[in-house]
């Protein structure tokens, strides 16, 4: 009885250890999953998935992801907000949150908060992650079937057109939620002969996916058979076709789409076999806009676009009309140069120059990628004087001398050997003092900061983006929290819904310093917190202790973007000659110097200051050649040279023209440069789908602010900024 009694009055004190033990778990991070199915790109914002179990408030969670930048500091990405979740089980959570990663070999730490609390934390080794692509690497993400861009991508990298990957999804629950989660991918590929994952996406999806073209992304899309649902009235898929659809018809001539392709085998016969009766659903649109690339006869016109060639705000697509996945393309010996041809990178000039790129001077430079140049350019300063290596080499060589052989020989000489207990400080306080006075001199004493905005306007599509390169200069070690403020060419009732981006901006290549390098190590291992933008709360975007070693500096990049209420301001035709005709008027509230507006291959210089609300008219107005323009070519002794274009220039204003218009410069083939780390700058094919664009200098659009504090003024050592204006051109019927 006594044992019974003692049992009983136990039972409370040995049950609260195991409650507690219960109520104390906590949760467990259990896996993550890095891009698309595994495939991402270094220096690119990067969709990552983390599971979770054991979560019981998930309405309170955020999540902190840490990896190397493209220095090899690490950065946390903070996000204040709670991040999209959605449940797994009854007891696992997913959450979708993005990164940056600057480092092929960089683990990447997850951290479970709620509030400031820690509920759980797991380091994953780089060996845990998948592998990413370079930076410079394209990546062409499809949704669905296969269209033989595979065969087609393997035949166009013998044709050396630059490396390519594929990755295919065939669910919508990993597609990212914001737009920049697509900012690795170069191309999508969709097509619908069954549901497509576009039809399928939630609006948030779909949102994210529109807003990754408008700004500059990159769709090929194929509507055939089921053009009537997909383009139906009033759907969301028929504001992205570049006309109306009239009906779908069952076309039996495809010569346009052999011609298209160079193919000696009829579609009708492909497999070797004939088809009998031969008959494609082919979707007919009517008041097209773009370029027609490819077409047939038939259709109630007589006149059947079947491939067109488009602009959607500052992106592209290609819509073709008919089903590229289906019979009897899928046996078609032709299908791989079709595909081949509609894939080809913007104006299909960027492949390798005639002689092939030097690798030396590649290696020499550190860069291979335009947007290397522009780094290098940002990167000089006016107060500070790059000393060269040999310089340092010979001061610590005589360094050497001094406190060794010659204080040696000179006190033996004497006689006085002890008298080095007063020769030798006094040497090493000289070149200390030296070294100071050098330091100050050459290094200045002062924060710099070199700044390039480029912003774009595209009057059809009512949106505008901005994008700023800075580099921050700091004459001493110290930690940074930087700030960006946005100043929008137009008045602040006609700036709608936007966004902005801040981090770090890496070097693509295997240069000192790439995103290719492999180290990991830095100077500083507490490394510093990116802070994304709260557009509900005008919370603006931080980085929160940047740390910047002595005489150093440190590139970042901003991304900036809104939907604009912009009148109207254009009347652009096309004359019988093919050139631009009409007026337009200047619809921002900023000055533009040496403006002049581009359409096809011409430019339309305009002379003087154009002011805002100024009317252009191009009636009359001589154009100049564009190539010309863009390769500085002149006449001489009776024969057209091009200006070669310097891999070691500086010039950050000439860099950025060619940034913007690379391929219709004649691309690699000029520059002996790839433009494939940022190649959503280059509107060159904007021009050949009619568009005209309106090019010109004007004030900063950016600013920097540290600690709250605006680093405008003293600390600003060189400061561009560029605008284009995109106006749609009428076709004449």
């Amino acid at each position: 009885m006594l044992r019974l009694c003692v049992l009983f009055l136990a039972i409370p004190w040995l049950a609260v250890p195991v409650a507690a033990s219960e109520a104390a778990d906590p949760p467990q991070i259990e896996a993550v999953q890095v891009g698309f199915e595994g495939t991402y790109k270094l220096g690119h914002w990067t969709p990552v998935w983390i599971t979770v179990s054991g979560v019981t408030d998930p309405g309170t969670i955020r999540i902190e992801l840490t990896t190397a930048d493209g220095d090899g500091v690490q950065a946390a990405y903070r996000d204040e907000r709670p991040v999209y979740g959605e449940a797994v089980d009854s007891e696992r959570w997913r959450w979708l949150c993005y990164v940056k990663f600057g480092r092929s070999a960089s683990p990447l730490r997850v951290r479970l908060l709620s509030g400031e609390h820690v509920l759980a934390e797991r380091r994953f080794a780089a060996g845990e992650l998948p592998s990413p692509l370079e930076a410079t690497e394209e990546l062409l993400l499809v949704l669905g079937p296969s269209i033989g861009e595979e065969e087609a991508v393997r035949r166009r990298q013998r044709g050396r057109e630059g490396s390519v990957s594929v990755q295919r999804l065939e669910r919508t629950n990993r597609l990212p939620r914001h737009w920049h989660g697509y900012e690795g991918v170069d191309t999508m590929i969709v097509t619908t002969h069954q549901t497509s994952l576009l039809e399928k996406m939630d609006e948030e999806q779909f949102a994210a996916f529109t807003q990754w073209l408008q700004l500059g992304g990159r769709l090929i899309w194929s509507v055939g058979e089921r053009a009537e649902q997909v383009l139906s009235p009033g759907s969301r898929l028929a504001a992205l076709a570049p006309g109306e659809l009239v009906e779908v018809t069952a076309q039996r001539t495809t010569s346009g789409l052999q011609d298209y392709a160079s193919a000696t085998e009829r579609l009708e016969a492909a497999g070797g076999q004939r088809i009998r009766r031969f008959s494609l659903p082919m979707a007919v649109l009517a008041e097209v806009r773009g370029l027609v690339e490819s077409s047939e006869t038939g259709g109630p016109s007589g006149y059947l676009p079947t491939i067109i060639r488009y602009p959607y705000g500052m992106g592209q697509a290609v819509f073709l009309a008919f089903d590229v996945e289906q019979p009897p393309f899928d046996q078609w010996q032709g299908r791989p140069a079709l595909v081949r041809r509609i894939l080809r990178s913007r104006v299909g000039r960027r492949g390798p120059s005639p002689e092939g790129p030097d690798r030396s001077q590649i290696t020499h430079l550190g860069y291979d990628d335009l947007t290397g140049q522009l780094r290098a350019a940002l990167d000089q300063f006016t107060d500070v004087t790059r000393v060269e290596f040999s310089w340092v080499a010979g001061l610590i060589l005589v360094y050497i001398l001094l406190i060794g052989p010659a204080d040696y020989f000179l006190l033996k000489r004497v006689g006085r050997m002890h008298w080095t207990w007063l020769t030798f400080p006094l040497t090493v306080v000289a070149f200390t003092v030296l070294a100071i006075v050098l330091t100050t001199r050459f290094s200045g004493n002062r924060v710099q900061v070199n700044q390039v905005d480029l912003v774009d306007v595209d009057m059809d599509r009512a949106v505008a983006r901005g994008t700023t390169w800075m580099h921050v200069y700091s004459p001493q070690t110290a930690a940074f929290d930087l700030g960006l403020e946005t100043r929008w060419p137009l008045p602040a009732d006609s700036i709608g819904k936007g966004g902005r981006l801040f981090g770090w901006q890496g070097l693509p290549g295997d240069g000192l310093g790439g995103l290719n390098t492999a180290s990991t190590a830095t100077l500083f291992p507490l490394g510093y917190a990116i802070r994304p933008a709260n557009e509900a709360d005008q919370t603006s975007p931080e980085l929160l202790g940047v740390p910047i070693q002595v005489s150093s500096s440190k590139g970042l990049l901003a991304r900036w973007w809104a939907e604009v209420d912009v009148p109207p301001s254009s009347e652009l035709t096309i004359d019988r000659n093919g050139l631009l005709s009409g007026r337009l008027s200047h619809p921002l509230d900023v000055e533009l110097h040496d403006a002049m507006v581009l359409f096809r291959n011409w430019t339309y210089p305009i002379g003087g200051t154009l002011q805002p609300g100024q009317t252009i008219s191009f009636d009359g107005l001589p154009p100049r050649n564009l190539e010309w323009r863009l390769t500085r070519r002149r006449v001489v002794e009776t024969r057209d040279v091009s200006t070669p274009w310097d891999r070691t220039s500086r010039d950050a204003s000439r860099i950025l023209e060619i940034l913007m218009f690379h391929d219709a410069a004649g691309g690699r083939s000029y520059t002996d440069l790839t433009h494939r780390y940022q190649p959503y700058l280059d509107l060159s094919e904007h021009l050949r789908t009619g568009r005209a664009i309106l090019v010109g200098r004007g004030p900063a659009a950016s600013s920097l602010t540290r600690a709250g504090q605006s680093l405008d003024g003293a600390a600003i050592d060189r400061q561009t900024a560029l605008y284009r204006i995109v106006f749609p051109v009428e076709e004449p019927r």
